[in-house]
Order: C-alpha cells, then structure tokens, then sequence
C-alpha cells in the first residue's frame, strides 16, 4: 500500500522511467541477441514463391538438334506412307465426276476464276448499262443455279446472280475548320440554331446561355437565369421562344423579343438533361434524371403526360 501510495505522489515522466528501467532489467540477458529463424516456414515461403512464378518456365525442353529434327521429319514421310498405303484414294488427286452424257461436271471443284469468268459474260451480254449500274451498286450478287442448255440433269454449277442493289454514299470534300469561337467558362453542353439561320445558341456550365451571330461569329448576347449547368435548349420555329433546361431541375421559356424569362415548368424532382418541341404543336417534352420523360402544354405549363 506504502509502494502504491508512492508511485500515486510521482509524476507521469518518473513512473515512466521506471517502467522502461524494470523492462530493460527484465530482458537485460537477451539484449542483443539474433533471432533465430524458422527454417520450416522459409522453405515453404520460397517453394510456393518457385511454384507461383516459374512453374511454367522451370522444365525447359531440350533444344532440337539437327539429328532429333531429320528423325521427326523422317518419322512423319514414314507415317504418311503408311496412311497412303491404307487409303491409296486419298493419295490421288480427285476425279471429276462423269453426267449421263458424258458431259463433266465439276462440282466441288470449280474454280474461283471460272465463276468470275461465267459472271463477266452475263454482264457483257446484259450491255454496258447494267454493267455501270452493278459497279455502282457494290457487289450486290447472290448465288443462282446455272444450267447450259442441252446440260444432262447433273449438269447445273452455281454462279453469282444479280441481287439487291446496296447504295454507296456520294463522295465529298473532307470537312475543314472554319472558326473557333471561344467566350464560355465551362463545357459547352448544348446548341441549337435558329430557324431563320442568323444566329445559334449555346448553353454551358459556366450556367449562361450565349446567343452568336452565325455568319460572323460574333457574341450578340449572353442571358443568365439558371444556378446549374444548362443542358438542352430548343428554339420553335412558329413562336418567337427558346426553351432550356438545366441540372438546376428548371425549365425555362425565354421571350426571344424581350429576352427575358416568361414561363417557368415545374415538376421535374432532378436534373433536366434534354429537351424538344413538337413541330405541328405547342408541346415540349422534357427528359430528366428522375428517368422520367414530362410532356407540357406550352401556353398553359400543365404537365400533360408523365412517362416514368
């Protein structure tokens, strides 16, 4: 009790020192010493490390010899001999098969240039004028039954027939860059041009929406409203409205001659990521991360459908 009422009155540093003091004079008689190892768990260590990573490289063959490679070889002329020997018909070149009126006929062994040569007189008795109009359709050729005239009943061989034309596209000059026009703070996530070709619009992170002159490529105007990145815009082509929608979950109807906000369709429970007019009515589909897609009467703002 003396002894625990003593260490109680020292100070945290004094008792500390006296437990590495009793803890070194414990284990003062192995100081230094070298751990030994574990010889059992070493070898087994160092064998699953052999087996992991050269196994497959640890029996190696032989290398070839020039006499090993003439005894392969001879060994298989031998065997070949012998297979030949068992079946002399497989060693003789195949016999064209003979019609009723000794005519032959070489089924299974016409050649690719004879098909093509039988192909190229059809084209040239069918006349110039349908020759253009094969190579101008591609291969376009299906497999037809041909039978000579006065051709016994085995008589008949496959040549290419004509079939549905395919349509080549027409060839154009590669596409070259015209203008760069730079002036948002952030991707550029939507466009959309105005009907009347005078102008386009964009809409970008930097949450702004700029309209620019086409021709020139000149900023005309830049219009603020969303608090998120705007994602779709729609311009109509029998209203003087654009409409965007952004991940601010806001659809917007901008007044093109005042350029201001005058409709606002709410029902959307996230982001809104695209949008588009019907072209005979005043309806605007909108598409959402909700997974919902919303059909809104554009005069009105009532939400017409919602397809979940």
């Amino acid at each position: 009790s003396r002894m625990a009422d003593l260490s109680a009155l020292l100070p945290v540093e004094a008792q500390i020192a006296n437990n590495v003091k009793r803890t070194r004079d414990m284990f003062q008689a192995n100081h230094g010493g070298r751990i030994s190892d574990v010889d059992v768990a070493r070898k087994m260590k160092l064998s699953i490390k052999i087996q992991n990573e050269y196994a497959v490289v640890k029996d190696l063959p032989q290398p070839q010899t020039p006499a090993m490679a003439a005894a392969e070889k001879k060994a298989e002329e031998d065997k070949t001999k012998a297979s030949s020997k068992r079946n002399p018909s497989s060693s003789k070149p195949p016999v064209p098969i003979l019609s009723a009126d000794g005519d032959l006929v070489a089924k299974a062994h016409l050649k690719s240039q004879a098909i093509m040569q039988i192909h190229k007189d059809q084209l040239e008795r069918q006349g110039p004028s349908k020759e253009k109009a094969n190579e101008k359709s591609g291969s376009g050729m299906d497999l037809q039954l041909f039978k000579p005239a006065g051709a016994a009943s085995g008589g008949a061989v496959i040549v290419r027939g004509k079939g549905p034309p395919t349509l080549r596209p027409e060839w154009h000059a590669p596409w070259k860059l015209m203008r760069v026009i730079s002036g948002h703070l952030g991707w550029v996530r939507c466009i959309d041009i105005e009907p009347g070709n005078e102008w386009f619009v964009t809409g970008a992170a930097d949450r702004t929406l700029k309209i620019w002159d086409l021709a020139s490529g000149e900023l005309k105007l830049t219009l603020t409203g969303h608090i998120s990145p705007v994602r779709g815009i729609a311009i109509s082509d029998r209203h003087p409205y654009m409409f965007t929608v952004g991940e601010d979950k806001l659809v917007k109807c901008w007044d093109l001659e005042t350029n201001k906000v005058i409709r606002h369709y709410h029902g959307h429970l996230s982001g809104v990521y695209c949008c588009a007019l019907h072209p005979t009515l005043d309806v605007l589909c909108t598409g959402g991360r909700d997974a919902s897609v919303r059909v809104w009467d554009v005069r009105t703002k009532n939400q017409i459908f919602c397809m979940a």
